[in-house]
């Protein structure tokens, strides 16, 4: 049965390339459309039959009638597309999913979130030495700041002109062909993403990765002298600690510590001053949110003694940090409860 929508027609299911372990589904549509020679805003429309889908986050979450487009139209296992969605992998960072089916820590892209800092995270070596260049789920992960494999920091923009990654706005001139390349390249300057710089990470927030990522994959594992039989435990303290030091007014003079301490580029901390009271860390800049990484490995690796000692040191109680309306682990709760109150 065909497929009418808009003046498009399917008379049978699409064949597209294969999506990759852990690949994005907006990557995987960019690079079917680039193999297409369409732009990947055509392509979603013709396969969710509906225009307006790419400006919404398809990483994260898709309706029941967007998965039963999909399905209908291309060729592809519902356990690969099921294996791609980040609302459906959650359950070891963030299981306290409710009807909307909000995650936290997932960084923000897409059209509603302009003005916001937060992009998709690239490793430029990954890049380089794929076999079939894609963008990974977890590079859109805020506790994550650098490549697992590479050792080195991700970047969230184009270090060419500073343009966020797009994967969506792809532009050809006259009758020139898109080319497979081409997602890897910026979509305003046209900077090959591959001849960005490799950076070495701070010996903090390289550890402090390495044990992220761990809990990301396992389930649970170890963060400095703790143990975490469920890693989502670990990772909503965390976020509380996370969101003092980033995004709360009492946490800027311990970001500026932190920043001096570890002799950080003196520009995290103006970018500091200018955080809304409200914000979510993962919708923080890349930058700031590796401030709080090298903290996090500073005051787990003798969990609790450096962190009630800085704490203290700026006259942090437990006022400060905690909300009756949130959720704290028992880990971070005892600590406020009876060293910070």
């Amino acid at each position: 049965m065909s497929q009418k929508y808009q003046g498009l027609e399917l008379s049978y299911r699409l064949q597209l390339l294969p999506i990759c372990q852990d690949e994005l589904l907006r990557s995987w549509i960019m690079r079917n459309a680039l193999f297409l020679n369409m732009k990947p805003s055509q392509l979603s429309t013709i396969i969710f039959q509906n225009t307006d889908i790419w400006k919404s986050d398809i990483d994260t979450q898709l309706s029941t009638k967007s998965i039963e487009s999909l399905l209908s139209a291309v060729e592809i296992k519902k356990e690969d597309l099921n294996n791609t969605l980040i609302s459906l992998n959650c359950d070891h960072f963030y299981p306290h999913l409710n009807d909307s089916k909000q995650v936290k820590w997932v960084l923000s892209i897409g059209v509603h979130q302009r003005g916001q800092k937060s992009s998709i995270q690239y490793c430029p070596l990954c890049l380089s030495t794929d076999q079939v260049p894609y963008f990974r789920t977890y590079w859109r992960f805020g506790f994550l700041t650098s490549c697992h494999i590479h050792n080195i920091c991700f970047l969230d923009n184009c270090y060419n002109c500073g343009a966020s990654i797009d994967l969506v706005r792809y532009d050809k001139k006259n009758d020139e062909h898109f080319k497979q390349v081409d997602c890897l390249r910026c979509s305003q300057c046209s900077y090959d993403l591959r001849d960005a710089p490799k950076i070495r990470p701070h010996h903090y927030e390289l550890k402090a990765n390495q044990a992220h990522f761990k809990l990301l994959v396992k389930g649970y594992g170890s963060v400095g002298n703790l143990h975490f039989n469920y890693s989502h435990i670990y990772y909503d303290g965390f976020k509380r600690i996370m969101s003092f030091l980033l995004c709360s007014k009492n946490g800027i003079e311990m970001f500026e510590y932190i920043v001096n301490i570890n002799n950080l580029d003196q520009n995290f901390v103006n970018d500091r001053s200018l955080v809304h009271r409200h914000s979510e860390p993962e919708h923080l800049s890349l930058d700031m949110r590796r401030v709080s990484i090298i903290f996090s490995y500073y005051v787990m690796k003798d969990w609790p003694i450096s962190f009630i000692r800085i704490c203290k040191e700026f006259g942090i109680t437990k006022r400060f940090i905690y909300s009756p309306h949130l959720d704290y682990p028992f880990w971070l709760k005892k600590v406020l409860d009876l060293e910070l109150a």
